[in-house]
């Protein structure tokens, strides 16, 4: 159903993976309720842009919707190649009984998505190219939403870090997180 106007604007619960969005239909300028997860992307206004009803033009970023359903088949294979401190660490994230209130779907997919970038197998990353910027470090971001709780994002990622730096480095050198690194996390 076509609707010029959407009624009912959170339509997913914040706790659980989004199983449907509100799509817009740049010609027929009309919203659809579409099933399954909204693409990655962004809107730029387009070329003929002279007023504010523009619709702009979505841009899809492509890595990012080839990466979320290689985290989440990670995820449902239960973390393979990560430390035992990173397993127990996912593990107590989502078990909501530790916790006055759990977290964010979102929040637990960054978290999961730069853990599955660190420590997931080699194999796991096949055909996953994340371009560098030339710099001496490895860059990797997740961007969330205003609200979303980045702020509780960066604590799991220092407690992440931190953690399994005091407790040494897992067995296989080639999927640890080194001494030497330090994850920065910014927020804008």
């Amino acid at each position: 159903m076509s609707s010029e106007t959407i009624n009912q604007l959170i339509i997913n619960s914040p706790y659980e993976e989004p199983k449907q969005y509100w799509h817009y239909d740049r010609t027929s300028r009309l919203f659809n309720r579409a099933e399954g997860r909204r693409p990655a992307g962004y809107i730029i206004a387009s070329e003929s842009s002279k007023t504010f009803d523009d619709p702009g033009k979505f841009v899809e970023i492509p890595l990012v919707n080839q990466i979320r359903p290689r985290v989440k088949a990670w995820c449902d294979e239960g973390y393979p190649g990560v430390t035992g401190v990173t397993k127990r660490l996912l593990e107590h994230w989502h078990n909501s009984e530790e916790r006055d209130f759990p977290f964010f779907f979102c929040q637990l997919e960054a978290i999961e998505t730069l853990i599955w970038l660190t420590e997931s197998p080699a194999s796991a990353k096949v055909g996953i190219d994340i371009p560098s910027d030339g710099g001496n470090f490895k860059r990797l971001c997740s961007k969330m939403a205003t609200g979303s709780g980045k702020t509780i994002v960066m604590a799991m990622l220092i407690a992440w870090q931190i953690l399994n730096t005091v407790h040494g480095k897992p067995a296989k050198p080639t999927n640890s997180i080194e001494k030497e690194t330090i994850i920065l996390w910014m927020l804008g």
